[in-house]
């Protein structure tokens, strides 16, 4: 049995759909539309979390829980609803641009799903627009980027600062031209800059706390691996390579 995309007894799950371009136009079978519930379900958990969230704190309300827990509701619909349009907007943009009115790659549910709930949820607009990359690249089979499950697990546990370190270490990577074909990167000067080596020079200098932050987390998703020597049994990272999976990420991401 097939159910359209338009069918009007599945109103929220059906818009989730609409945004699979790989569905768009076509018909859905009840499974992916049971698929698109499960995922419009997320947001609904948000609006449950808010209003449960309002119900423990009552006292510090000022009027009816009833009025202050349709507030938060309200407000978390109106945000999902917001990203959702700026997530759509750049989407077609960005497809625009390549001279694409369509996907030329059909987008598996168990990918695009997860990552459309990340992007439409998330209030960073360069976190979005890295969303939203990921969403086009995926789509486009001119880029031949693996539909990989574990890009979304890893950018959900990225902020902006680590997705700019990532792409700074990563373009350096990319564009050295020496005697390795994996060079030692200074990690010091990051985000505004990643010197790539042959090998590493001596101790480094110290890190901020913001980048060791980040790069201890970059390499905690794999993204990075140390290449200084160890303190305590613990990586130093003033100098890092980045891995292949990194890598992969950051094409798949740009």
């Amino acid at each position: 049995m097939t159910t359209l995309v338009n069918d009007p007894a599945t109103d929220f799950a059906s818009g989730w759909v609409d945004l699979l371009p790989s569905c768009r136009g076509k018909e859905v079978d009840q499974d992916t539309i049971g698929k698109v519930a499960d995922a419009a379900g997320e947001i609904a958990k948000t609006t449950d979390t808010a209003l449960k969230l309002a119900e423990r704190f009552s006292l510090f309300f000022r009027g009816t829980l009833d009025t202050a827990g349709k507030m938060i509701e309200n407000e978390v619909k109106f945000i999902a609803a917001r990203r959702g349009l700026r997530l759509s907007d750049k989407w077609e943009r960005l497809m625009d641009a390549r001279g694409l009115s369509a996907p030329t790659r059909p987008i598996p549910p168990n990918f695009a799903l997860p990552l459309l709930t990340a992007a439409v949820l998330e209030e960073d607009d360069e976190l979005q627009d890295t969303w939203t990359r990921l969403l086009v690249n995926a789509g486009d089979a001119a880029t031949e980027m693996e539909l990989r499950s574990a890009y979304v697990e890893i950018l959900r546990g990225m902020s902006a600062f680590d997705v700019k370190n990532l792409a700074v270490m990563a373009g350096a990577s990319l564009s050295f031209r020496g005697k390795v074909d994996v060079p030692i990167l200074e990690t010091w000067n990051l985000p505004k800059l990643a010197i790539a080596h042959n090998e590493a020079s001596g101790a480094g200098e110290p890190l901020s706390e913001p980048v060791r932050i980040s790069i201890n987390n970059l390499n905690r998703l794999g993204c990075i691996a140390s290449a200084s020597s160890t303190f305590g049994g613990r990586p130093v990272f003033a100098f890092a390579t980045m891995t292949s999976l990194g890598i992969a990420l950051y094409k798949a991401c740009s």
